[in-house]
């Protein structure tokens, strides 16, 4: 079973040499150097490759050590349930070619507790993993892929998926991305001011500081002020998992939002690379 693309040709080119001249562009970016260690995680964004490729390529292009399988981990925006869907078949489709799935580790995780399941309709419209397949192809050549869509609710999808990683962990290592944008919808000075506070509290590890700011941030009540980061559980996951492992070395790669493309302040959504190193 493969896992087709739903917005290819929407949020990335669907044409095999579009895209490989879009991801070209993005090698013009300077690589930002990681602290020393080992990458086990990263936050990165999920728009349109016009407004975030970029910042989501700069985290992957950041890594100097191989990898053998990704996790990834996005919210979904468009089916409520709970949970934690994985897609256990083959390989994902990408218009530059397909992705081996890890399935001894889709197995392992699902082995580790029933809310870690195989729920095939949230992925039917998911951008929030896809956009990161072409990326893994292009620039972590070989590795294979954990595809994973989070439900609504840190009881039912980040409490379980914690144990998981855990467990995972001791049997083979992998890099967790947690995909997730930042502010959405407020004015340009806003957004730099809000995401420049929650980035602070994220670099700091420490998942109750986080909470914290966003409570912060969110009660100040800015006009058109939707949220502080729309992956709430995979970035939860992600602390969790990093702080289990004793990954203490943050450094954000990389930051800009909408309005830095587009060049209208007058809605916009944040973008963030930010690596967590052990």
């Amino acid at each position: 079973m493969k896992l087709q693309p739903a917005v290819a040709g929407s949020f990335y080119p669907g044409d095999r040499k579009k895209l490989q001249a879009v991801l070209d562009t993005f090698e013009a970016d300077n690589r930002v150097a990681l602290p020393k260690g080992e990458a086990v995680g990263l936050l990165l964004p999920h728009a349109g490759y016009a407004y975030s490729g970029a910042v989501a390529a700069l985290g992957y292009r950041s890594l100097t050590a191989s990898v053998g399988t990704v996790l990834l981990l996005g919210p979904s925006h468009f089916m409520p349930f709970k949970g934690v869907s994985i897609f256990a078949g083959d390989s994902v489709v990408t218009p530059l070619g397909e992705i081996q799935v890890d399935r001894e580790a889709c197995e392992l995780l699902m082995e580790s507790d029933d809310h870690i399941a195989e729920i095939p309709p949230a992925f039917a419209r998911e951008h929030s993993v896809e956009v990161h397949f072409p990326l893994v192809y292009r620039f972590l050549p070989g590795a294979k892929v954990v595809p994973m869509v989070m439900g609504q609710g840190m009881e039912q999808s980040v409490k379980p998926l914690r144990l998981a990683l855990q467990a995972l962990w001791k049997k083979k290592k992998f890099l967790l991305v947690a995909s997730s944008d930042l502010s959405h919808y407020p004015g340009y000075d806003t957004a730099k001011k809000a995401d420049g506070e929650f980035l602070a509290a994220l670099l700091s590890g420490d998942g109750s500081e986080v909470e914290a700011v966003d409570e912060k941030i969110m009660a100040r009540g800015y006009p058109d002020y939707y949220c502080t980061h729309c992956g709430k559980e995979p970035l939860a996951a992600l602390l969790n998992f990093t702080g289990d492992i004793g990954a203490d070395k943050t450094k954000l790669l990389a930051y800009r939002n909408s309005g830095d493309v587009t060049g209208d302040h007058s809605r916009v959504v944040g973008y963030a690379a930010v690596a967590f190193c052990k």
